[in-house]
């Protein structure tokens, strides 16, 4: 059910079922051939498959997250670290405020994963009432290894681009695609080290999707829902998370040199 499209009562009647997801995107280029809010059209529709099968709460996706890698290209709104930890927290507060303990953060933008991962941390000490699971972005990754036949499979490039096409072919302009190969750009080498620039260096235009199409997006879609359909049931039948959360948050109070049990 879609939070948006539903009535007050129909909401307090879907607390029985614990959990609500909350799709995660953001507002990018993807290449020349997909939209501006690909990361967060493919998190909603994926959030809302699954909850067909397994009966969720989603919310309407957010597009405004964390995007500093993409912020010289048109299009791109990023919010600084501290607002969105903020805006996160805030919204999760409400979410368990309306009675869902169990939040789903569903995201579909690599520039998310690790602030979502200092946000897990940033609500542990805090004596929530409620937890927050982060699951990968990609949950089959063994079906993209089977239907990839590129290298450059990333941002706006094979596999996305494939699920774009199954999900909602009316917004890729596949006409778009430049007919050559793109390949990285990056022309230093300091591994293993990381820089604040490697993206930007390696794909400045972002990634082309010549070999892309709708029937890999297909069984990559497929399996992905059902394993997030696996997931949420997985889910609603966890009663550990939340009692050691509330564990945790009292032993903050009198830290001791080894944890109770």
């Amino acid at each position: 059910m879609q939070w948006e499209k539903i009535t007050s009562r129909e909401l307090y009647e879907m607390v029985k079922e614990e959990v609500c997801i909350i799709p995660i995107g953001s507002l990018e280029k993807h290449g020349e051939h997909l939209p501006l809010g690909n990361d967060a059209l493919i998190a909603h529709k994926l959030a809302l498959m699954a909850a067909e099968k397994e009966p969720a709460v989603v919310l309407p996706p957010l597009y405004f997250t964390y995007t500093k890698a993409m912020k010289n290209l048109t299009g791109a709104i990023s919010l600084e670290t501290d607002v969105l930890l903020a805006f996160l927290e805030n919204l999760c507060d409400e979410v368990s405020r309306n009675g869902f303990k169990k939040i789903i953060l569903l995201n579909a933008h690599g520039g998310n994963v690790s602030i979502l991962r200092v946000f897990l941390q940033h609500v542990a000490d805090k004596g929530k009432d409620y937890a927050v699971y982060l699951p990968p972005i990609f949950l089959a990754p063994e079906v993209i290894e089977e239907v990839k036949e590129t290298s450059e499979t990333g941002h706006a490039g094979e596999i996305e681009t494939s699920i774009s096409l199954y999900l909602f072919p009316e917004l890729c302009k596949m006409e778009r695609v430049p007919k050559e190969f793109y390949s990285s750009r990056r022309d230093y080498d300091v591994s293993p080290a990381s820089t604040s620039i490697d993206w930007y260096a390696a794909y400045p235009d972002a990634y082309v999707a010549r070999k892309a199409n709708a029937e890999k997006g297909r069984r990559i879609v497929e399996a992905h829902v059902e394993k997030l359909v696996e997931l949420i049931r997985k889910i609603k039948r966890d009663d550990k998370v939340l009692r050691k959360l509330k564990k945790f948050n009292e032993e903050l109070k009198k830290p001791e040199p080894k944890a109770r049990s």
